[in-house]
């Protein structure tokens, strides 16, 4: 479990009172520290000391437990997690009191949510690369399908309850709103985060929860990190009220960032449609949709050659996915040595280098130096991967000529991104 909100000094002394770092909850669970915030309750990060792994305590704040509605909807927020089993939903182990608190345990992951990848792109003004998005997306709507096929809407989808863990592994988390599939909308109290709430809920007097309720929500949140921008301004719940009632339209996102495709601009907006005929009925209809987009962007890779070398017979593989995921079409070389991996480079000519930093024959940084003394691969991109590789040989690297340096084990997306962007694709 990982978080975007900030903890105030105010709900760390708060927790104090109850918990703090070092207690135990359960006679097994070592508080750590207070590491996020949910609708209901706070999360604590602790340690299962009977199966010596770090997990996540999500606790009701001091002051808000009543013995009523509060206690009851934490127990089907705990309940609802529990009956869904997938890599990319969090994964719930206990649910249990402490001192008349509830609380359940869950696995942490330990990363950023999404809020947080949004938050430094827009520090660097710039978006994260498209195929980078994509494998957030991808594994989203995966996430989601699980959640539906119990019979279930997650009803709070949003960047902060998307978390991007180990090995660019992404996992839905807190379902303190989810719904029954089915269940009728009393319209008592509109309750998620404003931008991400789908105009059936606002102005649908039988609106009732389905998937397409999660997957207008997504789709905000696609539009949202492809561009930076959310599609409709909207702030609090009178801004919600005012765009869905007078139904301002979305912009298309290719208007605001030139190198995505325009074919983004249909699945994205029909994920954001207000007729429900028009929105797509299923998260795995929208993911099929975002990859069928993608495709379009390389139409040009059928000229790329690229050359992968590692002595891990492991490692070409995934490495070998990967670019072809990036480059369908490419011709793809893989070497498994310094000495093939350079016929391989001077045989035709090269787009791309992905080299291992420590083989037999040549090593990384040998070749990449050969590379350089050759007229026609003296400017060919080389990405340099190594399990044992330091500063040092980054620097070297670095002067040497090479686009990234990247540590074993391999992100398969972050080869993808770094991949895309030294041959100037998005």
């Amino acid at each position: 479990m990982a978080s975007s909100k900030s903890i105030t000094p105010q709900e760390a002394a708060a927790y104090a009172e109850l918990v703090g770092p070092g207690d135990l909850v359960s006679e097994r669970y070592r508080i750590k520290k207070l590491v996020g915030r949910g609708g209901m309750g706070n999360v604590l990060l602790a340690t299962d000391e009977a199966l010596d792994r770090d997990i996540a305590i999500k606790m009701i704040r001091p002051g808000s437990f009543t013995a009523g509605d509060v206690a009851e909807l934490f127990l089907v927020e705990a309940r609802a997690m529990a009956g869904v089993r997938h890599p990319n939903v969090v994964q719930i182990y206990e649910y249990g009191e402490h001192q008349g608190n509830p609380y359940f345990v869950m696995e942490y992951v330990p990363g950023k949510s999404a809020a947080e990848w949004l938050d430094e792109c827009e520090d660097q003004r710039a978006p994260a690369a498209i195929d980078a998005i994509i494998g957030v997306l991808d594994q989203a709507c995966r996430g989601l399908s699980a959640i539906h096929a119990q019979g279930i809407v997650h009803a709070d989808v949003k960047p902060g309850n998307v978390l991007i863990g180990p090995a660019f592994r992404v996992a839905m988390t807190d379902f303190g709103l989810v719904r029954t599939l089915g269940a009728q909308d009393n319209h008592e109290m509109v309750v998620g985060t404003p931008a991400y709430i789908a105009p059936e809920i606002v102005y649908s007097a039988d609106a009732v929860f389905s998937p397409q309720i999660d997957i207008f929500a997504l789709a905000v949140m696609a539009y949202e990190m492809f561009t930076l921008c959310l599609p409709f301004a909207i702030e609090d719940v009178n801004s919600l009220f005012d765009v869905h009632l007078r139904k301002v339209p979305a912009l298309e996102p290719s208007a605001l960032r030139s190198d995505l495709p325009d074919a983004f601009d249909e699945v994205l907006l029909r994920g954001l449609a207000r007729d429900l005929g028009e929105r797509y009925r299923t998260a795995d209809e929208f993911r099929k949709a975002l990859l069928e987009a993608r495709e379009t962007i390389s139409a040009y890779s059928m000229s790329i050659r690229i050359v992968i070398a590692d002595d891990d017979p492991d490692f070409l593989a995934v490495a070998r996915e990967a670019v072809s995921f990036a480059f369908p079409g490419a011709d793809i070389v893989c070497a498994k040595d310094g000495h093939e991996a350079i016929n391989a480079i001077e045989e035709k000519p090269l787009s791309l280098a992905i080299l291992d930093l420590d083989m037999p024959g040549m090593n990384g940084i040998e070749i990449t130096a050969a590379m350089r003394a050759r007229e026609a691969t003296k400017g060919t991109p080389v990405i340099v991967v190594s399990a044992t590789g330091g500063s040092s040989d980054w620097r070297l690297l670095q002067n040497l000529g090479a686009q990234g340096f990247l540590v074993k084990p391999l992100d398969a997306y972050a080869l993808v991104a770094l991949s895309r962007k030294a041959l100037g694709v998005a």
